[in-house]
């Protein structure tokens, strides 16, 4: 049976954005009997990583990089023999193209690179923020369950999806932040009076 962990990797407060991806991906990966072991920056535990046969890295980009939690969590693991592992990267971003994950995946097979791991792929995700309040929640859920075969199977995973059209993600972006600035009125008017 594998044993596979999850690592929230992202900064401390994109953690809640990515939460709905994390919660689906570890389901999926207990259904296909394995062991799963979920960790952020805060929990992670550097001198178990030698236990677990998949290490897969979720995090949310904003811009063309990596989280500076990602690379803390790198430097922790600098000095740890890691040999047998198999990585993985389940990167999304805000963006609507896919190519603002390319670097980050960039980065992370060059780490697995200078570790001598073996880098398996990863399924990146744009439109991140909005695809979770909309309709095509099931057909990003339809992706993790997927991804979550091949990441317990062991196989390769190279997945990028804009599951929006350019239209939808405009619309629903503009809805969001409409959303977002009536909210802050309304709570600027309480402070007021």
């Amino acid at each position: 049976m594998n044993k596979i962990l999850i690592i929230n990797s992202g900064l401390k407060h994109s953690q809640s954005y990515i939460e709905p991806y994390l919660k689906r991906l570890e389901v999926y990966l207990k259904e296909e009997d394995t062991i799963v072991d979920v960790r952020n920056i805060m929990t992670f535990d550097e001198r178990t990583v030698f236990a677990y046969d998949q290490i897969v890295f979720l995090f949310l980009i904003t811009i063309d990089s990596i989280p500076s939690s990602t690379l803390e969590i790198f430097s922790k693991l600098e000095n740890k023999k890691m040999e047998h592992q198999k990585i993985y990267s389940v990167i999304i971003c805000d963006e609507y193209e896919t190519e603002k994950c390319d670097l980050s995946e960039k980065i992370m097979r060059k780490w697995c690179e200078k570790k001598k791991l073996k880098y398996h792929g990863s399924l990146k995700l744009s439109s991140g923020l909005l695809l979770m309040k909309s309709i095509q929640k099931y057909s990003v859920c339809s992706l993790l369950k997927k991804a979550a075969k091949d990441i317990a199977g062991g196989n390769h995973l190279d997945v990028k999806t804009s599951l929006m059209t350019l239209k939808v993600f405009m619309k629903k972006g503009n809805q969001y932040w409409v959303k977002e600035m009536n909210k802050k009125r309304k709570e600027m008017k309480k402070m007021s009076s």
